[in-house]
């Protein structure tokens, strides 16, 4: 998908009242007149931005997910191996930015209907597992980990971080994020055989 680029600033500005807007009603429910009348703009000029409904969604979707993987990237990125993989997990496991990760959900629902959008999700989440391959790789590198094979480890961790996310977003009363994140760290420093 390649954005339009009518709206420079203020395109962005109202992408970011589409991700409030599509964090409060879903995908399916979100619509023109929802964010238009969040973002203070005409309908004409959401058409005029972005041209169908989908193409605003699939934009919002982007801009929010790619955000979150400059962050997510620029973690430490000089620390040590096995504190880099911490402070990755640290702020995967945070529960300040829910908003993220429910629109991240929004994402992974909306791709499982379009196989266009799936295909882009699994590139942002190629993207977003980097900073863990990284680290993972380099603690290889420096035999400070001992893995035979980083890739499936990156998507182990991400993927256990990712099933991680529902408890949260659902605010399940049992999940103790404190609790998790020690197992998740413990079992991790199990896997790669800290030394």
């Amino acid at each position: 998908m390649s954005p339009r680029r009518a709206g420079g600033e203020k395109r962005a500005e109202v992408l970011n009242h589409v991700v409030e807007v599509l964090i409060e009603r879903g995908y399916d429910r979100t619509r023109f007149t929802d964010v238009a009348k969040v973002a203070g703009v005409a309908v004409s000029t959401l058409q005029f931005y972005f041209g169908s409904r989908d193409d605003m969604l699939v934009e919002a979707l982007h801009f929010s997910c790619e955000r979150e993987v400059v962050r997510l990237a620029a973690i430490e990125p000089d620390a040590p191996p096995w504190e880099r993989l911490v402070a990755l997990i640290n702020h995967s496991l945070d529960t300040c930015d829910m908003n993220m990760w429910r629109v991240l959900f929004e994402f992974w629902y909306a791709s499982m209907h379009d196989e266009e959008l799936r295909q882009q999700s699994e590139k942002l989440q190629f993207a977003w597992s980097r900073p863990f391959a990284d680290a993972i790789g380099r603690g290889v590198a420096l035999g400070v980990f001992k893995v035979d094979n980083v890739e499936n480890m990156v998507t182990f961790l991400v993927g256990i971080l990712d099933g991680l996310l529902l408890p949260q977003v659902l605010r399940h009363g049992y999940y103790d994020v404190d609790g998790v994140r020690a197992t998740v760290l413990d079992v991790l420093e199990k896997a790669l055989r800290v030394n």
